[in-house]
């Protein structure tokens, strides 16, 4: 498929999504399996390109004055580059025989959790699968990072279900936008804010009605 864009630049967005939503897959499945070392350390490796792609795409996407770019540049330097070198650093010692733990990246990672949750209220125009999206992935964040830090295995798993559920509704967000980019459309679903202000018509509806 080829999209004429003339002069100006293609929006990475489709890209970015896909790239996003492997991390958040991945990031699940090293969680609830037992990885062998050198698949662990082949997954470190996958997340610094994954993370390398999404910073050039970040980037890109800013450059064409995408504000929301700015989330996928922590995202991707929060999934990539410190869960990679983390990823990679585990194994490593683990090999040596080194006691590890990654309370450093634990606390990268909450503070994006704190970031995202922080500007969620900006993002109530979206689709509502795309703003349960963000929920999903500051709750990955939340989670994982406070089950990691305070030694709660359990939290720690809910987030990583959370990066699972952020993982589903990225892939399918990254398939509207190429769908989209090629003048076709697939369900979007209603804005969280349409379904706040269905809510807050209906008393006022009902107070017209006579029943009053």
């Amino acid at each position: 498929m080829m999209m004429k864009t003339k002069s100006t630049i293609a929006s990475p967005d489709p890209a970015l999504q896909f790239l996003f939503s492997t991390f958040g897959i991945l990031t699940w499945l090293s969680t609830v399996t037992k990885l062998p070392q050198d698949s662990a350390m082949t997954q470190g490796i996958i997340e610094i390109c994954l993370g390398t792609g999404a910073f050039a795409g970040s980037i890109l996407a800013l450059i064409r004055g995408d504000l929301h770019a700015n989330v996928n540049l922590v995202l991707s330097v929060i999934l990539g580059f410190s869960g990679g070198i983390t990823q990679i650093v585990m194994v490593q010692s683990n090999r040596m025989g080194i006691p590890f733990h990654p309370w450093i990246s634990a606390v990268i990672i909450l503070l994006g959790g704190l970031f995202v949750t922080a500007i969620l209220p900006l993002m109530t125009r979206m689709p509502l699968y795309e703003f349960l999206s963000h929920v999903f992935v500051a709750l990955g964040f939340l989670g994982s990072s406070i089950g990691t830090l305070a030694s709660l295995p359990w939290l720690h798993m809910a987030g990583a279900w959370c990066l699972l559920l952020f993982g589903i509704t990225g892939m399918y967000y990254g398939i509207s936008l190429m769908y989209r980019a090629a003048g076709r459309r697939i369900p979007q679903g209603p804005t969280l804010a349409q379904l706040m202000g269905e809510v807050e018509q209906r008393p006022e509806q009902g107070s017209g009605n006579g029943r009053d």
